[in-house]
């Protein structure tokens, strides 16, 4: 295990690109598109295609107002490229988590060292909730990449004097001769400077403003590190002048196509109220809920970054007493921490919310264990059972999966009989999933609906498809068409589900 550790070490951004590859690629042509989010998000871009509308999303024919248009615009060009289809979807997610870890080797060269690096980057992309969340057709992962990206390059625009990307001590910079290290100094702080402020930029595009949180870890290392870390108040402003132009680039359009409710949806609705009230259920109503689950995160982190998580509690204790010399430590300490206290803040609950601060804590956790003697040992076992256990998920399990799923079941069998034309109706099993499978292939929107009203889409011309759960199927009238049941588990409910889809093609 020594010799298979030095030797990833020895070439650790090599190393953590084809771990990255391998992991949060394989399978992503096996599994359909499962989770909510991840549907819509896929069709919304491709209808971003059809309509010729690079602005504003759509989904199934109405705005999809919820998350600004960066991760469409990155599904858009994975699908010009590989077409539209599940691992075209998927492809960006996985993209910017092995960007990151390859982040997060550079950063951790840069403040420790090649093996501080390598580790950073691996125990990011083998805990466990970035094996499951890293390939998923959502925003989450370009949030990620550039929250750290704007972590990484702020930590370096905070420093007293910066030189080629690296620290230099500022007396050294002003009692320097060279008029040609000055002059780099220079141009690497503004260099610095601009990717910290269009990465505040990309990361408010891709998800809102959670992306603006290493910018209060810098304004807080300020206040309480003086000596330690700069942040000119005239040159922050002319910062976020910069971030706020290439929002505006895309928000005012957006604002002015939608009549401004890009913003009551999005901020007002998405953001504001997940932050004061209990949103879909994901938490506990009233004052006494929030007491109660305001440890959750600090729970649900030992599970999200197992196996790695077990050990940092430790290590935590152990750097306190030396924190006030360590100022990366501090700093991404404090990055972490901020993420985990605001949302520990907002009363809408979801397991994933922390996870941009996991790339930070990856990095500083790799830094206080680099140096320990039974490293390569204790790592190697749990990073070897964390591929075993992702490839087993991904080329195993993933295959046997895929005949269980109901949305995919119900394709296959009426496959044969929708074209362009065929107008698709689902009443009492209403999943977004049905959307991005149909709308493959029929032009028209899918009706979704209450079982209720399924009757009422009979009245149409064919060709048409209706769907709705077996046992309602009594109460419609005679349909006069081809009957198709399919059996399959409904991921949402994690339950198993009988359909009927009553198909006419004259």
């Amino acid at each position: 295990m020594a010799f298979i550790f030095k030797k990833l070490t020895s070439r650790p951004q090599c190393s953590i690109i084809c771990l990255g590859l391998l992991l949060l690629l394989a399978g992503n042509w096996i599994l359909p598109l499962t989770d909510r989010d991840e549907a819509r998000f896929s069709e919304a871009s491709r209808e971003m295609i059809q309509r010729g509308d690079y602005v504003v999303p759509w989904f199934n024919g109405e705005w999809r107002l919820y998350k600004p248009a960066l991760i469409y615009w990155c599904q858009i060009a994975s699908y010009r490229v590989l077409g539209a289809n599940d691992f075209s979807a998927r492809l960006p997610s996985a993209l910017f988590t092995t960007a990151t870890a390859l982040l997060l080797v550079r950063w951790g060269r840069r403040v420790s060292s090649a093996k501080t690096g390598f580790l950073a980057g691996a125990m990011f992309l083998t805990g466990l909730h970035v094996i499951i969340i890293g390939r998923i057709a959502t925003a989450d992962l370009a949030l990620i990449f550039f929250f750290t990206l704007a972590a990484r390059s702020g930590w370096e625009l905070t420093r007293p004097g910066t030189q080629r990307g690296t620290s230099l001590p500022e007396q050294q910079a002003e009692t320097d001769d060279s008029s040609k290290l000055v002059r780099e100094r220079k141009l690497s702080r503004i260099i610095w400077w601009l990717i910290f402020y269009v990465a505040l930029a990309l990361g408010f595009l891709a998800k809102g403003p959670e992306a603006f949180l290493p910018l209060a870890a810098m304004i807080l290392g300020c206040s309480v590190r003086k000596d330690s870390f700069r942040l000119p108040v005239m040159e922050t402003v002319a910062g976020l002048v910069v971030t706020g132009a290439i929002i505006a680039a895309w928000g005012i359009p957006a604002l002015e196509r939608t009549h401004g409710a890009f913003w009551a949806v999005g901020m007002n609705e998405q953001v504001y109220r997940r932050a004061v009230d209990v949103n879909n259920s994901h938490g506990v109503a009233g004052f006494l809920g929030f007491i109660v689950l305001f440890p959750f995160y600090f729970l649900t982190f030992f599970i999200s970054f197992f196996p790695w998580s077990t050990r940092v509690p430790g290590a935590i204790r152990r750097w306190w007493r030396e924190r006030k010399g360590d100022d990366p430590g501090w700093y991404l300490f404090t990055v972490a921490a901020i993420v985990f206290v605001v949302f520990s803040l907002v009363k809408t609950k979801l397991p994933h919310y922390t996870a941009p601060a996991f790339p930070v804590i990856a990095l500083w956790f790799a830094r206080q264990i680099s140096s320990d003697a039974e490293l390569p040992v204790w790592f190697m076992k749990r990073f070897a059972a964390m591929v075993v256990f992702a490839l087993v998920l991904t080329l195993g399990l993933f295959t046997v999966a895929r005949e269980s799923f109901l949305t995919l079941n119900l394709w296959k069998a009426t496959r044969a009989y929708v074209t362009p034309a065929t107008k698709v109706g689902c009443f009492g099993y209403v999943e977004p999933s049905l959307v991005w499978t149909f709308r493959s292939v029929v032009t028209n929107t899918v009706v979704l609906g209450d079982e209720s009203v399924a009757k009422d889409f009979l009245t149409n011309q064919p060709p048409f498809v209706l769907v709705l759960p077996t046992q309602d199927v009594a109460s419609l009238p005679d349909t006069n068409g081809l009957w198709i049941e399919v059996r399959g588990l409904d991921m949402v409910r994690f339950k198993t589900r009988d359909l009927t889809a009553i198909v006419r093609t004259r």
